[in-house]
């Protein structure tokens, strides 16, 4: 791995390829400065959310992460209206069970720290997901 998040631009592929009801996918540095109003969705906002050391061995050279990443969908939002559940569903479908390039292991839809939030006309609703990745000393 010479790249802690070499998983990320293999999730936006996924998306776009199998739930073309999203017409963005953004990444945190694409989220600078963007105002909500403006933003062309559905769109998903796919964001690293932390991880934890999968293995502790002291004489290990390799050390195996666990990752997880939050996918957050972003939606107009109607007062008094849920909607977004099938995207959500597809969602799931096209991400769970998927290995990302880069990762030793499939994703597993996982808890998010993240909760659904609602704006004035934007509604927020996160799903996440864990993989595993490798660092390899010396790659």
């Amino acid at each position: 791995m010479a790249d802690f998040f070499v998983v990320r631009d293999s999730l936006k592929a996924k998306i776009e390829a199998d739930v073309p009801e999203i017409r963005r996918v953004y990444f945190a540095e694409d989220l600078d400065g963007v105002k909500e109003s403006s933003q062309n969705t559905p769109a998903v906002h796919v964001l690293y959310q932390g991880y934890s050391p999968a293995q502790a061995e002291r004489l290990r050279v390799d050390i195996t992460i666990d990752q997880v990443w939050a996918v957050v969908l972003v939606l107009r939002h109607a007062r008094g209206k849920y909607e977004g559940g099938e995207i959500l569903d597809k969602l799931i479908q096209a991400l769970h069970g998927y290995q990302p390039s880069g990762a030793v292991m499939k994703l597993e839809l996982a808890s998010s720290t993240f909760a659904p939030s609602y704006r004035p006309g934007v509604a927020y609703y996160p799903l996440a997901f864990s993989t595993r990745v490798i660092n390899r000393k010396g790659a």
